[in-house]
């Protein structure tokens, strides 16, 4: 059987607190967004898609060797943007800020081994960040770029980051469910 899957640094209940605010905010500008729930919200490392079930282990295998010598490191979760544009944003995200590009390392490591499971290859660069939202439509985009940008440089929170996760994704029509299937620590 497939699952659906991805790699993933989850955040803790301080910074959730000042996103779930962030995104109240935004919601207050009357856009057409769909809002990720808040206990949802993490940086993905590498979406992987659906993958046969008895390829799990071989997952967290590859996440093992991917975090090798990766000593905790910290993420500062400062200022905000949207992709792909300002003038046609689709994603709202809060930036996480990875300075030794750490996370950015563990990607690349990841991208490349999964290719032996045959997980697609990411062309795009990889950008550290947590999605909040989603613009379904033009409604009131402009409102909601005005509170967006009230937001730049706000700090969310500083975290030490000290394992990746595994996650199932069930798709549902209230919203995706996601269960942790694993945890690796990195290095202490």
């Amino acid at each position: 059987m497939n699952v659906r899957l991805f790699i993933a640094v989850e955040i803790t209940g301080e910074t959730r607190k000042k996103l779930t605010a962030f995104q109240d905010k935004l919601k207050k500008a009357g856009a057409d967004v769909g809002w990720v729930a808040p206990e949802n919200i993490h940086i993905t490392l590498k979406f992987i898609g659906s993958l046969d079930e008895g390829k799990i282990d071989a997952v967290t295998n590859i996440i093992k060797d991917s975090v090798t010598h990766i000593q905790p490191f910290n993420l500062d979760y400062s200022g905000v943007g949207v992709f792909p544009a300002p003038r046609n944003p689709r994603v709202i995200f809060a930036q996480a800020i990875d300075t030794g590009g750490v996370l950015a390392r563990i990607h690349e490591r990841l991208d490349n081994q999964l290719m032996s499971l045959g997980v697609e290859h990411e062309d795009r660069k990889f950008d550290a960040h947590l999605t909040v939202g989603r613009v379904k439509s033009r409604r009131n985009v402009a409102g909601l770029m005005e509170s967006l940008n009230a937001y730049q440089g706000f700090r969310f929170g500083l975290e030490r980051i000290t394992q990746v996760v595994l996650m199932k994704s069930d798709l549902t029509p209230e919203g995706p469910v996601y269960t942790k299937l694993h945890s690796v620590d990195l290095a202490s």
